[in-house]
């Protein structure tokens, strides 16, 4: 089940973040992060374990950007990820969105154009570290 803004715990998705990217845990601030700088964020539990987060940042007009779509790989190919992104696509139209971009690598393609109906597009992208 998908809960749109749901609660969560900073270090729960810290390790989700870790092990869906592969990199070290990190002690980031996410609920600080999400409430400050988003429309929304979407969470997914599975016997109260956090399994599905997305997280719907936005310009404060009518752009809204998927960042960090998080589903560990015990969980993927269940639907998570979908249910995540019809969530954040209905409450982005709700809050007023016009546009909902995201950013992808290659391999993901089919997930984000075929399944869930995002248009491919031309983007840039600048390495700044």
């Amino acid at each position: 089940m998908t809960e749109w803004r749901g609660a969560f715990e900073n270090a729960e998705v810290n390790a989700l973040h870790a092990q869906c990217f592969g990199h070290r845990v990190f002690v980031d601030d996410w609920w600080s992060r999400v409430n400050h700088f988003s429309v929304g964020w979407v969470c997914t539990r599975r016997s109260g374990k956090l399994v599905g987060f997305v997280n719907v940042a936005w310009d404060g007009g009518v752009h809204a950007f998927v960042l960090d779509t998080m589903v560990p790989p015990a969980f993927q190919r269940q639907g998570i990820a979908k249910a995540l992104m019809v969530e954040a696509v209905d409450r982005a139209k709700q809050a007023g969105c016009e546009w909902l971009h995201v950013d992808f690598e290659s391999q993901l393609r089919r997930f984000y154009v075929d399944a869930c109906g995002f248009s491919p597009t031309d983007a840039g992208l600048i390495a700044l570290k």
